[in-house]
């Protein structure tokens, strides 16, 4: 396995390994969507250390309505098309998963999403499948305390089952927990059985999580199903293997669940697994970056609209970050780095104009933080409310039939745009704010984007806003279409700029 690989694996297992565990760097991540889909969060208590902590009584909120109609690339919110934010929630104890969800309900962000596999939830060690296939009761009891919990908050959970950790033996992994390994009385002699084709370990996997989602289809705020979390990265697994095992499991998931909530295998890197990407086994493309090098809005501005292009699919943001590294190594370091909430910043408002269909959606910074002595509740809760400038300026904003557009720009800036023929939102930064060190400047006037908009509406109203609150228009202008292209002139700004483009 890379290094690479095995840093991610790392990530998988954090929300695995919790209880009793010492803070241990490890997680797992991905989640994709299907036809139709519904949305909403639910409520925590803060904690960085497992003892119990007081709950807030929960306000009950009405849950919205959110669903993904076929062929539309993003959700709609009582029916209009609308950009979400979500986030990763884990903890020691089932208070600080409602914690930090609480922390989603109230900072206004549509969902959660969560691994399955967490010993605070009980079952064996944290799994859910006993090794003849069947359902630990006290572990989806728990998890449907924590869906009704966040269905009284109005939140939404997005549901990972296994992950790739659990089916690796080399680099950290937690095969030797595995209910299903024949040491444990299960099954599989070695972890490549889950991808042999119609093993009695495969069979077993796909009828437990189709009894799972069967058990579970009638809470309201599940908004999608993903039943094996970046599978490429299991042992060994080749991409016809892994097709064949997401085509068992959605139809399995799909046979069980009368809503058709999506279900969407996730990949850790889509390179080489283009026809598992294309398959009907993915409702929505599942995209985590980490940029090694801390450009996370980069990454994002690249592939969200080469996913969207190669597949004809919606991209959804997993989960990301500055590194897939854990933030107590030298290659993860960056995560720390001073000036890192600037970069962070940075990646939601990409995710905002790179035409995926949500934003945040971190992993160290939602969470995952919580099993690093030193980081803990007091480290995410700095970045607790990142995303509000951008939640206040996509407020109200109808993404329907929005693409990603092509654009121009002056050797000074970065950024992007979305837009369709009727309203376009771009975003736009100072080129030299990277990391590591994340410098900002005051950018002068006179810096200009030329957009690719479609349709034919010669004349546009320009918004500027201010994107640290993401409600204050700066300055607005109007501009006139030329041939297919509209030129935008940027007023002053310090670091970063985002605008609203209206046609008159």
């Amino acid at each position: 396995m890379t290094r690479k690989g095995i840093a991610l694996f790392s990530l998988s297992l954090l929300g695995v390994l919790v209880a009793g565990c010492a803070p241990a760097p490890t997680a797992e991540a991905p989640t994709a969507a299907p036809a139709t889909a519904v949305i909403s969060t639910a409520a925590p208590s803060p904690t960085a250390t497992p003892k119990p902590t007081q709950i807030p009584t929960a306000t009950t909120i009405p849950l919205p309505i959110i669903s993904l109609k076929a062929g539309e690339n993003y959700f709609s919110i009582s029916g209009k098309s609308a950009f979400l934010f979500s986030r990763n929630v884990t903890g020691y104890l089932p208070s600080q998963l409602e914690t930090f969800t609480r922390w989603t309900a109230e900072q206004g962000d549509h969902f959660v999403r969560v691994i399955l596999q967490n010993q605070a939830m009980g079952g064996s060690k944290g799994y859910g499948i006993t090794r003849d296939g069947g359902i630990y009761s006290n572990w989806s009891d728990a998890w449907e305390r924590f869906f009704d919990t966040a269905e009284a908050q109005g939140v939404y959970v997005d549901v990972i089952f296994m992950g790739w950790g659990d089916w690796n033996t080399k680099g950290f992994n937690s095969w030797a927990d595995n209910p299903l390994n024949s040491a444990n009385g299960g099954p599989a002699g070695t972890p490549r059985e889950i991808y042999r084709r119609d093993s009695p370990t495969q069979k077993l996997y796909v009828q437990w999580f189709k009894s799972v989602v069967e058990r579970w289809q009638h809470h309201r705020n599940i908004l999608m199903w993903e039943p094996l979390g970046e599978i490429n990265l299991v042992e060994g697994i080749s991409q016809s293997e892994g097709l064949y095992l997401a085509e068992q499991l959605a139809r399995a998931g799909r046979e069980a669940d009368p809503l058709r909530r999506p279900i969407s295998p996730s990949l850790t890197d889509w390179s080489g697994w283009d026809v598992f990407l294309a398959s009907d086994a993915v409702d929505i493309i599942n995209f985590h970056p980490y940029p090694p090098d801390g450009t996370l809005d980069r990454r994002i501005l690249l592939e969200v609209p080469r996913l969207r292009k190669t597949f004809q699919k919606p991209v959804l943001i997993g989960e990301s970050g500055l590194h897939y590294a854990t933030p107590d190594s030298e290659e993860g370091k960056i995560t720390l780095a001073q000036n890192a909430r600037v970069g962070l910043r940075h990646g939601i408002w990409a995710d905002l104009v790179s035409g995926a269909m949500n934003g945040r959606a971190f992993w160290w910074e939602d969470s995952f933080g919580i099993y690093f002595p030193g980081l803990e509740i007091p480290w995410m809760d700095k970045y607790r409310t990142l995303e509000a400038p951008m939640i206040r300026f996509s407020a109200g904003v109808d993404m329907t039939g929005f693409q990603p557009l092509r654009s121009q720009f002056s050797g000074k800036i970065f950024g992007g745009a979305v837009g369709s023929e009727k309203m376009v939102i771009g975003w736009y930064r100072d080129a030299k704010c990277e990391p590591p060190d994340w410098p900002v400047q005051k950018i002068a006037a006179g810096q200009t984007v030329t957009l690719t908009v479609p349709g034919t509406a010669a004349e546009w109203k320009v918004d500027f806003y201010d994107t640290k609150n993401g409600k204050d228009i700066i300055a607005s202008a109007t501009v006139k279409r030329q041939g297919g292209a509209i030129t935008v002139t940027l007023p002053e700004f310090t670091d970063d700029i985002a605008f609203k483009m209206a046609a008159l």
